[in-house]
């Protein structure tokens, strides 16, 4: 090999590895991944039953729950109206679960894929919570970001989140749900009136014809009071839709009821149950939204005995208010031979008959409502608010009879 053929292939062995050590050396470090495992709210884990407030900022706005006494939640936003408490219980606990497990991004511009921007940031889908003692300690604060899930099924095996005062984020342990809307936070039901327990329902209509529909025993179909002798109910008539229309009733927002004008043209629903308590529900439609009031009262209890005066009056269909009074006084009449052996509450000893005919064709025990209606109690919780309800609750309640009834030759 000549000399000349020799330094050539020296020059190109020296450009090779310098090539190759320039090319190592610009090559990122490897960073060893730090997993840690230590309590994200340390304050909150140590002593969970401190929290007296909760502050919340989400997407929708800010939602301020304050405890009151005990276990009892408000929502400040919704004029200290209750909060639902297990809501309130499964956050905390799942705040203080939390364990912080891996550090990730602390780049501003990579906030977003992990929803751990500023939650007043433009667009922003993350969720800053501040629980605070009654002392104003802050116990645990955070922006809550994404859940992340297990790749082999829909369990979350973690959730990111970010201290406000601080620029790294981290994915910790467990998840957390935050409910973005004040009304999700609140006790949302209002009463819950066993469809069976009904004997009888006025509805009046504004500027049209009240009715009244009833029965005589629990295990029977609700009738309308008073059809002519050339009227007929709908084949599509369904009036087990106006018994269950209080079954199980929720809403979708409230407010005082002195915070709404409330309009001429409202309707009103009364119920009636055999255990002696009267529902009434005035119903309106206020700004495109459906409104409900409720107030509940003690009448006379009658289990087992049949309104067979009412069904001799047939203009009980004249007019609204007629048909309330006449149809109230035949309840009443007809009510009254077993009104003076009932509690307030409709209650009688399992083994009680006192001598009394009726007795004997009484409910099963164990077919008896659970947990009867408390009208003090019910007016207690309620009496001050009104709810925005769904439209088709507002519906059933405020039927015309002209969607049950027609002519016996088939027109309405």
């Amino acid at each position: 090999m000549s000399p000349k053929v020799f330094l050539g292939l020296a020059a190109i062995t020296v450009i090779t590895t310098v090539a190759a050590v320039v090319a190592v050396l610009s090559q990122p470090a490897v960073t060893t991944l730090r997993f840690v495992d230590e309590p994200a709210f340390p304050a909150l884990r140590d002593n969970p039953d401190a929290v007296a407030k909760i502050t919340l900022t989400t997407p929708e706005g800010m939602i301020t729950l304050v405890r009151e006494t005990g276990d009892r939640w408000s929502a400040l936003e919704r004029y200290g109206y209750p909060v639902d408490r297990k809501r309130v219980r499964d956050l905390v606990v799942a705040l203080a679960d939390m364990r912080l497990i891996e550090r990730k991004t602390a780049q501003p511009e990579r906030y977003d894929r992990l929803q751990v921007e500023p939650p007043d940031a433009e667009q922003a889908q993350s969720k800053l919570v501040r629980l605070e003692a009654a002392d104003g300690k802050v116990l645990a604060e955070a922006i809550i970001g994404k859940q992340r899930y297990r790749l082999t099924g829909t369990e979350p095996s973690g959730t990111y989140l970010r201290r406000p005062d601080e620029a790294q984020s981290w994915l910790a342990s467990g998840g957390v749900q935050i409910e973005q809307a004040v009304a999700e936070w609140l006790e949302d039901e209002i009463v819950d009136v066993d469809p069976a327990a009904i004997r009888r329902i006025v509805i009046e209509r504004a500027g049209e014809p009240g009715y009244v529909a009833a029965r005589d025993m629990p295990d029977q179909d609700l009738r309308i009071v008073g059809l002519a002798k050339d009227e007929a109910l709908k084949e599509d008539a369904d009036l087990g839709q106006l018994a269950g229309a209080l079954s199980n009733v929720a809403f979708e927002d409230v407010k005082p009821r002195d915070q709404l004008t409330w309009p001429a043209q409202q309707h009103t629903a009364r119920i009636q149950t055999f255990d002696g308590v009267e529902l009434t529900v005035r119903l309106a439609q206020i700004d495109e939204a459906y409104w409900a009031t409720f107030d509940a009262r003690a009448v006379a209890p009658t289990r087992g005995a049949a309104p067979a005066a009412a069904e001799a009056k047939p203009d009980v269909t004249d007019d609204a208010q007629q048909s309330t009074t006449t149809a109230e006084a035949a309840e009443q009449d007809s009510a009254g031979s077993v009104s003076n052996d009932r509690t307030a509450e409709g209650e009688q000893d399992e083994g009680e008959t006192g001598g009394k005919q009726e007795a004997s064709v009484d409910e099963p025990a164990e077919e008896e409502p659970a947990a009867p209606i408390d009208p003090d109690r019910l007016n207690q919780r309620l009496r001050k608010w009104a709810f925005r309800v769904p439209e088709y609750l507002f519906n059933r309640m405020s039927t015309a009879r002209s969607e049950l009834v027609q002519d016996k030759d088939g027109t309405s």
